[in-house]
């Protein structure tokens, strides 16, 4: 079972870089937890203690507005890591983190973690490396939201959960299927404007609608 977490480590973009020695170290200050679908494992405005790394399952970071509307800030999946920026800062949890499919989490808590990072460099440049990522992919997603129109923001949100790089392989990107309410979320339109953008997207080759999953031709 520790050679799987391990795996699901080594393979995630902030940790690739780590040693086999790090690896197994994060992994020994770390205790596996399970969320069940539809289950909340961060409130915002919740004290940070512990960082989070997906060893399975789906989650989604949301906002909800004054009169409970959902903002979806991004989803997540296995090798992905979150509640990092408030063990570094020391500010409130910024955001809620919800299981969208059953999740299984490897749990570290923030005083084990920053003492560990004390003493291991290497650790600490790609968590340095990560932040700096997230502001980027913050900036991109800004952008996109203000500069383009709805099929643009679709295709943009479509590139930045395939591959966040932004580099694909023959111009096809290919992602897990969303609901029209979850892509409406995460564009911050509707859902009806969602399906009619989408339509026009499938009927101009732009987009290929399977069951389990959205083709997108670039």
């Amino acid at each position: 079972m520790e050679d799987n977490i391990a795996k699901t480590i080594s393979n995630a973009r902030i940790f690739g870089s780590l040693s086999s020695e790090d690896v197994n170290a994060l992994i020994k200050l770390g205790e596996k937890r399970h969320w069940p679908k539809g289950g909340q494992i961060i409130r915002e405005g919740d004290i940070g203690d512990a960082l989070y790394i997906i060893l399975s399952g789906r989650l989604k970071v949301v906002l909800y507005g004054e009169e409970g509307k959902e903002i979806v800030l991004s989803i997540m999946k296995e090798g992905d890591i979150f509640g990092e920026m408030a063990l570094f800062d020391g500010e409130p949890r910024s955001a809620n983190v919800e299981v969208m499919e059953d999740a299984e989490c490897l749990v570290i808590h923030g005083n084990a973690l920053m003492e560990y990072i004390k003493t291991h460099p290497a650790v600490a440049i790609n968590f340095l490396s990560h932040l700096s990522r997230r502001l980027r992919e913050a900036d991109r997603q800004i952008g996109g939201l203000a500069l383009l129109d709805v099929c643009g923001r679709i295709a943009h949100t479509f590139l930045g959960i395939a591959n966040p790089s932004g580099k694909t392989e023959k111009g096809v990107v290919a992602i897990e299927r969303l609901t029209h309410e979850e892509i409406a979320a995460m564009i911050g339109s509707s859902r009806e404007v969602v399906s009619r953008a989408l339509k026009k997207m499938s009927q101009e080759g732009y987009v290929e609608i399977e069951k389990e999953k959205f083709i997108l031709h670039i």
